[in-house]
């Protein structure tokens, strides 16, 4: 039996001990939840979500991490956490992240079912499903940045374009020589003007179009790489630009 929950303001979501945000200033629903889940919530500031940005990239990072080391619990718990943060993203964006982000929710938690099972002994097939997630992750997270620069929330742009450019890189680590160096080289630099954003001297807003223009291509070349499949019906990438305050 599922559990549906309405809130209007921005909570933090405990399920099993996993700590998420969700909902916002409409009023929002949690679908997915078992009558089994023990769920508590706390207020959290729907201004502030964007400082949750890293953390899917830390659970996958940490998921990893206990694989190697044969922890298996620890693995898909931090899977189903990274899982849970997919899904409520899912809920915003455009029609084309809301379906990568959902693909890769349910990639990552039968990932972990197999995990726990003992079916997936591979780091390489750890490795690809992950890398899906954390791709769908920096389209989400450019398409979020550009939207707080058009509302010149430049603090606010600054960590999801540095969240981008953070989870592109870690999408294209395990792609050939040539695109890795060349993500790195763009996620570098997108880090650099975001972190000025951030702590709001030392931009030029020029200089901010074209760190867009750059990731925001960069994450697209990557995708063509690594991501499951290219949906026709979706088009190309939000061509959304952030050429300035207008």
């Amino acid at each position: 039996m599922h559990i549906r929950y309405t809130a209007s303001l921005l909570l933090i979501t405990v399920v099993q001990g996993l700590f998420v945000a969700t909902a916002a200033a409409q009023p929002a629903q949690i679908d997915g939840l078992t009558s089994q889940d023990p769920v508590k919530f706390s207020l959290f500031e729907e201004e502030n979500w964007y400082l949750l940005a890293d953390e899917p990239g830390l659970h996958i990072a940490r998921a990893r991490d206990a694989f190697l080391m044969m922890d298996t619990h620890t693995a898909a718990t931090q899977l189903r956490k990274a899982a849970v943060h997919l899904r409520i993203a899912a809920s915003d964006g455009t029609e084309r992240t809301k379906r990568g982000l959902k693909r890769a929710q349910h990639e990552l938690e039968k990932t972990a079912d197999r995990i726990e099972a003992g079916t997936l002994k591979s780091i390489e097939e750890f490795d690809l499903a992950t890398t899906h997630a954390m791709h769908s992750l920096s389209e989400y997270h450019y398409w979020k940045a550009a939207a707080a620069w058009e509302k010149k929330e430049v603090r606010k742009a600054g960590h999801y374009l540095r969240a981008a450019a953070d989870n592109v890189e870690h999408a294209a680590a395990r792609t050939e020589q040539r695109m890795k160096m060349a993500t790195a080289e763009v996620a570098r630099e997108s880090r650099i003007i975001s972190s000025s954003m951030i702590e709001g001297t030392g931009y030029a807003v020029d200089e901010v179009g074209v760190g867009f223009e750059k990731i925001g291509n960069q994450i697209e070349r990557v995708g063509h790489r690594v991501a499951p499949t290219m949906d026709p019906a979706a088009g190309r990438r939000d061509s959304r630009r952030a050429k300035g305050f207008e």
